[in-house]
């Protein structure tokens, strides 16, 4: 019994520890009034949506949304993609993940200004395809950086490098790939991806 009981222990030990990042994120979350803030600023949120769940297994992240901080008549606002890319007030922005926990970065340069016009009202991305003129949060975070600002936050990667496949064994989720047309031999940029860049740096 406590042999079996040990290798029980280490195989649950091997199976949490691919995971273990999520517990690090966690304790680095903040459920502050968010102060201080600049445009160019990415904040981070685990999201409440129903994709949610496969972005966290995924990425082994719980970080599964993110935006990009404007400046609008002296406020704060969250450039992001919901069902279309708007503008939220932070506030409400920060209201809405779960358990009002956020994460705030900075890319360490002064008077940063972001051109949003163009992006505004297009419809999010459900393929999570590059290149395509419509856009998920995390793409159009990496995007903005890359193209106005001639930074690249991270390298992207291939839909079939994250944990996808062992969901596929999951009907329900592939069944649901399948709907939106996303493809495993995609290259895509998650919110996971981006909260890790070393360019950024924790806003105190």
């Amino acid at each position: 019994m406590r042999k079996a009981l040990a290798i029980i222990g280490v195989l649950l030990c091997l199976v949490a520890l691919p995971f273990s990042p999520m517990l690090v994120e966690l304790m680095s979350a903040t459920t502050k009034t968010a102060k201080n803030v600049r445009e160019g600023d990415v904040i981070f949120q685990t999201s409440q949506s129903e994709q949610s769940p496969l972005i966290k297994f995924a990425t082994r992240s719980v970080i599964t949304h993110c935006g990009i901080i404007v400046m609008k008549s002296g406020k704060p606002y969250v450039l992001e993609t919901l069902r279309t890319l708007q503008l939220t007030p932070l506030n409400k922005f920060i209201a809405r993940g779960k358990g009002g926990r956020y994460w705030l970065k900075r890319f360490e340069k002064e008077n940063i200004k972001i051109e949003y016009a163009h992006y505004m009202g297009k419809p999010y991305d459900l393929a999570f395809s590059f290149n395509n003129d419509i856009y998920y949060c995390s793409e159009l975070v990496y995007e903005i950086y890359k193209k106005q600002l001639g930074i690249e936050l991270c390298k992207p990667k291939k839909i079939d490098d994250y944990l996808i496949l062992y969901t596929e064994k999951l009907p329900k989720i592939k069944k649901e790939m399948q709907r939106r047309g996303i493809k495993k031999e995609e290259y895509a940029v998650a919110p996971a991806d981006v909260f890790r860049s070393d360019k950024l740096k924790f806003v105190k």
